[in-house]
Formats: C-alpha cells, structure tokens, sequence
C-alpha cells in the first residue's frame, strides 16, 4: 500500500543550516516526506530562498519564522520571570534557545495543514529508507536507550504520569499526530500554573533545581501518547550514531562510508560540541577494520573502552543522567 507522506521540519539557525543543505535530496529520497519546512530566525530566510534551487525538489522546501510561531522574546521573558520569583536571574549558561525550538515543535500543529508532521534535528542525516508507518498505517514511536530524570519531574507535575517505558522517546525525529498535539496544548493551557499560552504554563511547572534539563517534548509527548491513545502508535527500535563528529565531519562523508554505516544504524548525528579525533577518524576509515568488524561493532569496542565516558548497560553515564550513545 502506499504509505502516507507528510511535511517535515527542521527548526535551525543560520550557522546549522548549511549542514542540512548538502544532503537536501537525501531527506526527499530517504524519509517519506512531501515538503520541508525550515523554522528559524529572519536572517534564515534568504539563506533558504537561495540555496534551494540547488536541489531536484526546490518546489517542495520553504522557510518559516519562528516568530510566527512563538515569539523567541517571549519564551526568554516567561524564563526570565520564572527564575527572578526564586531570587535569581538568569544565566549566560541558560538554555532559552534549547527550550524555544522544542516550543517550536509543538506550536507547528496549530498551523499544519496535514494529518501528520514529523520534526527532524537538524545534524542529523538518515543513512537508509525509513518508513514512518507500518502496513496498517499506524506511526511508529522510534525509541532508544536514555533517562534523563529531570524530564520526568516535570511531565508527573504537568499531568500526574510516570515514566512508561524502559526506554526513551528521545530519538532525533519524531513523527507528531497534529491532533493529539493540539490535544497536550490545550490540557496544558488549562491548568492552573501561571500563564496564558502552552509554554508559559510549562515553564512555571519546571521545579527552579530542574531547569537545565527541564522539560523534553519527546518524553512529554510520547508519554501523554502512551496513557491517553496506547494502541494509536506502534514502537519501534531506533538505530542511530550518535558521535559522527568524533570521526569524520558530515561535508567529508563518502558513498561507501554512508553504506558501511548503514548495514547497521538508520541515521548519524554530529552535534557541534562533539569535536573531531584524527585518531578516531583514521580507525574509522581503515578498511581492514571494516573488512573485520560492522559498523555497529566498531562503535561498541569504543564505547566498551570508555572512549566516550563511563558506559554501563548500554548508555553513557553521566551523574544520574543515562545519555543514548
């Protein structure tokens, strides 16, 4: 049958932006998406209107401003005043923008025109064809190792759930039923917390100890999914490489390392705060490691080695956080 398509977003700033432009067509090849609408600031906009000719499917990519949105100033007020009520103001080490994009992803329901919309970070390049919904036509919920307890904190005092599932929601996409997320908007916006709007009402829920790893819109979604619609998605695995970085840079990725990747995970990610190894990079490319080991082997003999930190039962610890690898 012919699977359902839908529109894709990528909220980026100007600087993250070129990383997603070199793969364009692979997003239009790989993911089963109709469109693909960038979310950012104004001085996005001309970034995208150029360069988007570049590609087979120029037709199908647009820009929108976040302000349109959510207005980012106010996101950083409602923090603002929220600190400033226990006594303190706000740091340089804060995180507004961190919160502000996962706003974002939840705010885009209110305007999407479609039954579906799937959010997609920005470093992050799928390897393989993914599909997005089963034979059936029910979603998938791509799930991984990860807790991050400060997450939970926050959803038990928004709606009174625990933690549903061993693993996480947290996978670098998420595919959003346009209606359920309407759905947590308004049940948010209903309670008494301070606030008018959605992400006012959540950020005064944030405990003032918790805000550094206050709130996820993955974990927050997935559960309200799972203790209000359970049988409305099916989960699936997700295998993706978290630390691209550490071995090659995106703009360097060749044809064959895309495909000895992808015998083994769906995606790779390169986040910006994980720096290049020339030793790590030189391994990655040896071909006499990938004529002995797969992908997946090689990254487990480097976490098992703590290359990347304490790792235990399948995560990196870090605190009480248990980070997906």
């Amino acid at each position: 049958m012919e699977m359902e398509r839908f529109p894709l977003i990528i909220p980026t700033i100007p600087a993250d932006y070129s990383r997603v432009l070199r793969h364009l067509d692979t997003y239009f090849d790989l993911l089963p998406v109709n469109e693909i609408i960038f979310i950012g600031p104004a001085d996005l906009e001309p970034l995208v209107k150029k360069d988007k000719e570049s590609s087979n499917n120029s037709s199908s990519i647009s820009f929108l401003n976040e302000n349109e949105l959510i207005p980012f100033e106010q996101v950083k007020q409602a923090l603002v005043n929220r600190v400033a009520e226990e006594g303190y103001q706000l740091g340089e080490n804060s995180r507004p923008g961190w919160y502000y994009q996962q706003f974002l992803k939840m705010a885009y329901s209110r305007i999407c025109e479609e039954p579906y919309y799937m959010s997609w970070d920005s470093d992050t390049l799928p390897l393989r064809r993914i599909e997005m919904f089963d034979a059936n036509g029910s979603p998938f919920f791509d799930i991984k190792k990860e807790y991050i307890p400060g997450y939970f904190k926050t959803i038990k005092k928004i709606f009174g759930m625990e933690k549903v599932l061993e693993l996480s929601f947290i996978s670098e996409h998420m595919l959003f039923n346009k209606g359920f997320m309407k759905e947590v908007i308004r049940e948010i916006e209903a309670m008494t917390y301070p606030g008018i709007v959605f992400y006012e009402k959540i950020i005064n829920a944030i405990d003032i100890d918790n805000m550094q790893w206050g709130f996820s819109e993955f974990e927050t979604y997935g559960t309200w999914i799972m203790n209000r619609h359970p049988d409305s998605y099916r989960l699936r695995n997700w295998k993706s490489l978290r630390k691209g970085n550490f071995f090659i840079s995106e703009k360097d990725l060749t044809s064959e390392d895309i495909k000895w990747l992808a015998e083994d995970f769906d995606a790779v990610s390169f986040e910006a705060y994980h720096k290049y190894s020339s030793e790590l990079g030189e391994a990655f490319k040896n071909p006499d490691y990938r004529k002995r080991y797969t992908a997946n082997q090689f990254y487990q003999i480097l976490l098992e080695n703590n290359l990347f930190g304490e790792y235990r039962d399948g995560v990196i610890i870090d605190g009480e956080l248990r980070l997906s690898v």
